[in-house]
């Protein structure tokens, strides 16, 4: 039986991450066009992604890499899987 390691991480959706938090992106559950999309902005695995608000209808302002800012829909941070806000 193994537990949880210090280099453990747990994953979830960024749609669940709280304005303020910082996140590393794990992986983008989507299909091949949306994915593309979604990297062509910047969402790529490793990116780093500071929620900076919400707004709109359950719409979602992020910072992506501390240099870009980019809003999506509730639908597009559920595609997007992130952990805790460190490399690694």
């Amino acid at each position: 039986m193994s537990s949880p390691g210090i280099g453990a991480t747990s994953e979830c959706p960024l749609v669940e991450r709280p304005v303020g938090s910082v996140s590393v992106l794990r992986r983008v559950d989507a299909g091949r066009v949306r994915r593309r999309r979604l990297a062509e902005l910047g969402f790529v695995p490793g990116a780093v992604i500071e929620v900076l608000g919400r707004g709109g209808v359950d719409g979602f302002l992020l910072a992506v890499n501390a240099d870009t800012r980019v809003a999506v829909d509730a639908a597009g941070a559920r595609d997007l899987w992130v952990g805790d806000g460190h490399r690694g």
